[in-house]
């Protein structure tokens, strides 16, 4: 591979063994989480499709790369990795929190640049373009608040939370994405791409009624489903959440 090629494959860890996935589902993970927050999720995806988490620097096998955390860089980095698959065959995007904001700009970013669009956007726990957060920022707090909203969250286990040396790994990751989560600056205009909301019944962070909105930015067909989760809820129901998305490719609501 040249030089290029082998930086954009870093951005990938692929779940399906090669040649078995007739459509690929690309997955972006929280703030703070990887790729391999996704690797169960093959066994549980219909056949024919093949499950990608997204791996940005600063975390697991990238983790002694510096982390982004300016809208330009990471975006730029995205559209370096992602822009050559559109090529390849069908595709769809899910992303939770501040995944679904990442592939909600790629998607308008690939559309400027001619791409192939994805077959369905698949947005988790994050609110829709335009809708003010209910809760202050966090990227900027001081490392006891940030950990004590992070324990109110439940999305970090709480040995990682108690353990020092870990949190002091894992810290910059979360700030930087954290930031980037709370200077989104949604692009305007719809895309031509359909779009299923997925929302937890018990998320105080992102509930149901923010993600409403997500039906003013396609062209397409809009669907919302809730689950009995809280914001993490890739983490507390990971085979419902498959079997939504599994669903609506099947359904209609994909090309």
């Amino acid at each position: 591979m040249a030089p290029e090629t082998l930086a954009a494959e870093r951005l990938f860890a692929r779940f399906a063994p090669e040649g078995t996935a007739g459509l690929q589902l690309f997955c972006f993970p929280h703030a703070g989480g990887g790729a391999q927050l996704f690797r169960g999720w093959q066994a549980l995806a219909p056949p024919g499709v093949g499950v990608t988490g997204i791996l940005l620097p600063g975390r697991e096998q990238r983790f002694r790369e510096p982390v982004l955390d300016r809208w330009p860089e990471v975006l730029a980095t995205l559209v370096e990795g992602i822009a050559p698959e559109t090529g390849q065959g069908a595709y769809a995007f899910f992303g939770h929190s501040l995944g679904a904001r990442l592939a909600y700009e790629l998607i308008h970013r690939l559309n400027a640049g001619g791409c192939r669009l994805p077959e369905l956007l698949v947005v988790a726990a994050c609110r829709a373009p335009g809708v003010p957060p209910r809760w202050p920022d966090m990227h900027s707090m001081d490392g006891p608040a940030l950990t004590e909203r992070l324990r109110e969250m439940n999305g970090v286990p709480a040995e990682v939370l108690a353990d020092r040396r870990l949190m002091g790994l894992l810290e910059p990751v979360l700030r930087a994405d954290l930031r980037l989560a709370e200077t989104w600056d949604p692009s305007p205009g719809r895309i031509a791409v359909p779009i299923l909301a997925l929302a937890g019944e018990h998320d105080d962070i992102d509930p149901h009624v923010d993600m409403l909105g997500w039906q003013h930015h396609t062209t397409r067909e809009f669907a919302i489903q809730q689950f009995p989760a809280g914001h993490f809820l890739i983490l507390e129901r990971p085979e419902a959440v498959m079997a939504a998305i599994a669903a609506r490719l099947r359904t209609g609501g994909a090309r």
